[in-house]
């Protein structure tokens, strides 16, 4: 028996299926597979009259003929009708279709899998905090209700992305098949007699191990587990046998996260919270999800604020920064190139003691610290050059900004996202705010979270497109394959001037020929045309040319510039890339179709080319 064969729910992909097209409950059309398990089948579906489109999970005709697992598939809806949360996927209907098969409707949510996400890579401690924070508000509400999942496992927990992306990813706990609802009704059975194991070995506390009744610190452990695992990319306990794995739940009791993966670095005040709750003794773990999920907002309390004494002793230390911000500041005036290199020798400057947790926190100081210097040094710039001025920010507003400000600085982030989505609340209109989510969001390490705030930040307040710090974060993106073009719409679209040096460098040298052509025409526009290197350029142009049109093209362009420089790139193209008589002798290989067009150029810059064979 493997640990898949005791999972309730584990799904496999189903390539086809006849049931597709066909009615169920005379009111929802099944449109494709999702997943199949041993009991049933979830199919995406649609209201064939609201047009909605839900998930509908539909038990085997032969299970309903099974009276425990009816009850069991009965029981899920009945838990579930008990649950109404953000962050536990909703069930809206529940039927028998006309061949006897029971039938489950919930909400149809398009996300990833925590399985998934996981398998990319362990998560960032704020990130896996922020999650756990979620699924515990979600335990509260379902313990509240008297229901325990008894399944908690990364399969089921969905992320999904919020309707509005600068909100972050929303937690969903699906799949409470096997939830317990501890207290019964009036003429309520229970649903099996005797010693029965549900749940997910790698996922299970030591009670369901055993077969002992569970409540809702059963739930708890799990998410623990869940935590660690975000945080080391590893389960606590893995085993081949299913029955050694469950004798490990009971006995063992979990390796430190450091001896997991000691270059996580995970802080000792998490590490400390999530040890309590993976205790085997369920009386010595937390209560409630309630105060675990306080032990863990108290744990990156106590990280901020230890990180608040660091940087008031660095602070106040006998090293300087001066040198290194006046470069930032002088690259910053020039567009943020090569920034990333200062903040990395910036970062090199910090004392010993402080650089292997000096992180997104690090980065965040010295690109205000940068840009406060930068704005120091901006004199004697023409005003037609400049963007216009920020909005000037309202009275009351003054106060929020800067506690979001102040918390950014010390890095307190999760305080500081509080903040944010606070004001975006009650002041939408306020460009600054969606500004500084921006940056949260790069520092958190969503780029793509951190674009999307900045573009509606630049709605809502074109002054800010000078801002360096937005700025530098719009261009550490740009060789990114998904955000390269988003950031460099961003750039020419809605912050053009200030981002001139940027747009110059990118048509200059960029290796990708769409990206060199968009930011040679803006350049153009924005009057930096004269800043783009032509003859690198289109000697890239040349080189990567797809056909001889576009060879051509280049080549004309090359000659133009009456730039020497160009000599090179084009006697390369007409000897197919071998100089002296070897090239002479082989030729142009595949630029047979342009040698006329090179020759052309070529007297344009003052060389004649050799004279042609006569035939």
């Amino acid at each position: 028996m493997t640990e898949k064969d005791c999972a309730s729910t584990e799904m496999a992909s189903v390539p086809r299926d006849p049931r597709v097209g066909t009615v169920v409950g005379e009111r929802y059309r099944l449109l494709a597979p999702i997943g199949e398990g041993g009991m049933g089948a979830v199919y995406k579906a649609e209201h064939i009259l609201m047009k909605k489109v839900v998930a509908l999970k539909l038990l085997h005709a032969e299970m309903g003929q099974v009276e425990d697992a009816a009850r069991r598939f009965e029981r899920e809806a009945q838990s579930a009708s008990r649950l109404n949360h953000l962050h536990i996927i909703s069930v809206t209907d529940f039927g028998r279709n006309h061949t006897g098969e029971l039938f489950l409707v919930m909400e149809f949510v398009p996300g990833q899998s925590l399985v998934d996400v996981i398998a990319q890579g362990r998560l960032s401690v704020s990130r896996a905090c922020r999650l756990t924070g979620q699924i515990l508000n979600a335990l509260e509400h379902a313990h509240g209700q008297k229901v325990i999942h008894r399944d908690l496992k990364p399969a089921n927990v969905m992320l999904v992305q919020n309707p509005d992306p600068r909100l972050g990813e929303i937690v969903k706990i699906l799949d409470f098949g096997i939830a317990k609802i501890t207290e019964t009704g009036e003429g309520e059975q229970p649903l099996t007699k005797g010693v029965m194991i549900f749940g997910t070995p790698s996922y299970m506390s030591p009670e369901q191990a055993t077969g002992q009744d569970v409540d809702a610190r059963s739930d708890l452990y799990s998410c623990g587990i869940m935590l660690y695992e975000m945080l080391t990319g590893q389960k606590p306990f893995e085993h081949e046998d299913v029955v050694k794995l469950m004798a490990m739940q009971v006995t063992m009791p979990p390796p430190s996260m450091a001896a997991v993966a000691p270059d996580a670095r995970i802080p000792p005040e998490i590490e400390a919270v999530v040890m309590r709750v993976l205790e085997k003794d369920r009386e010595r773990r937390f209560a409630t999800a309630a105060e675990f999920r306080a032990a863990l907002e108290a744990a990156e309390r106590e990280i901020s604020s230890r990180d608040t004494r660091s940087w008031e002793m660095l602070l106040a230390g006998r090293w300087s920064l001066s040198k290194a911000l006046g470069r930032g500041a002088r690259i910053l005036a020039d567009g943020g190139r090569s920034l990333l290199s200062v903040l990395r020798s910036l970062k090199a400057r910090l004392p010993r003691r402080i650089q292997p947790w000096a992180g997104p926190a690090v980065v965040l100081l010295l690109v205000v610290l940068a840009v406060a210097w930068g704005h120091s040094c901006r004199r004697g710039a023409a005003p037609s050059l400049q963007p216009p001025p920020p909005k000037p920010v309202a009275q009351d507003m003054r106060s929020p900004i800067k506690e979001i400000e102040d918390a950014m600085a010390r890095a307190r982030l999760a305080e500081a996202r509080a903040l944010i989505m606070q004001q975006i609340s009650t002041h939408p209109e306020v460009g600054r705010v969606r500004y500084l989510l921006g940056n949260l969001e790069f520092v958190e390490k969503n780029p793509s979270a951190g674009l999307q705030a900045y573009e509606e930040a630049l709605r809502l307040d074109p002054g800010l497109r000078g801002d360096a710090a937005l700025l530098v974060n719009v261009r550490s993106v740009l060789s990114d394959k998904k955000l390269g073009q988003p950031a460099l719409d961003l750039l020419i679209n809605q912050i053009g001037v200030p981002a001139r040096a940027i747009l110059a460098e990118i048509a200059s040298e960029d290796r990708r020929v769409e990206f060199r052509r968009e930011a040679r025409k803006a350049c153009e526009s924005l009057g930096c045309a004269e800043q783009v290197d032509k003859v690198q350029s289109y000697a890239l142009d040349l080189a990567q040319g797809r056909n001889c049109a576009e060879k051509r093209a280049a080549v004309e362009k090359l000659g133009e510039t009456r730039d020497k420089r160009a000599i090179e790139p084009l006697r390369k193209a007409r000897y197919g890339g071998r100089g002296g008589l070897l090239g002479r002798v082989l030729g142009a290989g595949g630029n047979a179709c342009i040698i006329k067009d090179i020759d052309d150029a070529l007297r344009k810059l003052g060389v004649e080319p050799p004279a042609r064979k006569r035939r």
